[in-house]
């Protein structure tokens, strides 16, 4: 029987398959992988990146909105402060009086260097303060002694009459349970509105006007159809708020009680109060973080514990100067030149006090009833340990490795409008 041979098989592609049907080669798989690692690699740094600009830009909009908030506040402040604290008399001249500054100088004041930390030494070498006044709302009386004039050389006592209502038992009485032991009165003499005499006569000389401050140092009282004030003696410390502030002068601007014979009838007398009603805005360090340099608004005189308000934390710039006007220094009426240094706030106001020298003469700095604009310089800072992106990261402000925003705003203070010559 003849055998029939097995027909072998083969195996092979068939006619028409291409390569992409046969599959990718093991070199084709590392080259697209490598391709995926790069783009994927670009694409996480360019995420990366836009993640740290966007918490960075989110950062900065934190302190701007800090600051921004902080400067609506001290507007609103400030915007009502400066009035005329004599609007209440009838046919009186203008006295106004709305911020008291404090600055700290370059070069006089210690320096301020942020520590290792950034932690900035905190009030007195780097911020500004200030103080707004709000007189405490009592009637304004003046002074009505039978003798003519005040003596403190025999008495402290003032004898005082409500120029809106002379004589009146009933309004006296009202008034006089305004005025408070441990009360700052200012006994202010002006020159007579249309009057022949654009100067007063005190502290032995002739001047624009004259003030001193007293302490009131029991209630007021009525006797008779007067009203009695009784204050420290002369040459005691008697300006607590700080209104005619100069730690160096001898005489009227010196802390001291400086009213003497030459306020004579007619004078004015406002209380301000103790302090209660003021605001002070200032710079202290977080009681809970030594880096955090925090802005507050405070009732009264001075920053506490229990009567702080936060306005803006990392603030490390406050700069306040003030435009003034009946400044006897060069430029000075010149709304557009603002002051850092309230020692240059001179207006003649003390005998032999000549304010063209610069500095200014000792016996006559710190004029706060100058004030007409108040510039407010605010500087804030991201957290200076919140970003290690920030390690090798200098600002341009102070050479800190955090972001830095400054705001500053211009508030013309209410007694911008008076005329230029009242004080």
């Amino acid at each position: 029987m003849k055998q029939t041979p097995t027909a072998v098989q083969s195996i092979s592609t068939p006619a028409g398959m291409n390569r992409r049907e046969r599959g990718f080669s093991l070199l084709e798989l590392m080259v697209a992988t490598a391709i995926f690692l790069i783009v994927a690699s670009a694409a996480f740094s360019l995420f990366d990146q836009n993640v740290k600009l966007a918490t960075h830009q989110q950062n900065l909009s934190t302190v701007n909105i800090g600051l921004r908030n902080a400067m609506t506040q001290m507007e609103e402040d400030l915007s009502g402060a400066g009035q005329n604290l004599l609007a209440s008399v009838p046919n009186a001249g203008t006295f106004s009086l709305g911020v008291i500054i404090n600055n700290n100088v370059p070069g006089v004041a210690a320096a301020c260097t942020p520590t290792s930390s950034w932690a900035y030494p905190v009030p007195s070498a780097c911020f500004d303060s200030l103080t707004i006044i709000n007189p405490k709302g009592c009637a304004v009386l003046d002074i009505n002694d039978g003798a003519g004039q005040e003596n403190l050389g025999s008495t402290t006592t003032m004898v005082a009459d409500d120029p809106n209502h002379p004589g009146v038992v009933a309004t006296l009485t009202a008034d006089a349970t305004c005025f408070k032991n441990g009360d700052e009165v200012l006994v202010v003499q002006i020159p007579t509105p249309g009057g022949q005499q654009q100067s007063v006569n005190c502290d032995n000389g002739s001047f624009n006007y004259c003030v001193a401050a007293v302490n009131l140092t029991a209630d007021a009282s009525v006797v008779g159809s007067t009203i009695q004030l009784q204050h420290n003696t002369a040459g005691a410390d008697a300006d607590p708020l700080g209104v005619i502030f100069n730690g160096s002068a001898t005489n009227n601007f010196s802390l001291a009680n400086s009213l003497n014979s030459n306020f004579s009838n007619g004078a004015y007398i406002i209380d301000l109060g103790n302090g209660s009603t003021a605001v002070t805005y200032a710079v202290q360090n977080s009681a809970s973080d030594a880096t955090d340099p925090q802005l507050l608004r405070c009732a009264g005189t001075a920053c506490t514990t229990a009567d702080q308000q936060l306005l803006s934390d990392q603030v490390i710039g406050f700069k306040v100067g003030a435009a003034l006007w009946d400044n006897a220094q060069a430029n000075a009426t010149d709304i557009a030149n603002y002051f850092y240094n309230s020692k240059n706030y001179c207006s003649n106001a003390v005998g032999n006090a000549d304010c063209t020298t610069t500095p200014p003469p000792q016996n006559d700095p710190n004029d706060f009833t100058l004030v007409r604009a108040v510039r407010v310089s605010v500087v804030g800072r991201t957290h200076p340990n919140g970003d290690l992106s920030f390690l090798h990261f200098n600002n341009g402000f102070d050479n800190g490795p955090y972001l830095v925003q400054q705001a500053s705003v211009v508030i013309d203070l209410r007694n911008l409008s008076n005329p230029d010559t009242t004080n």
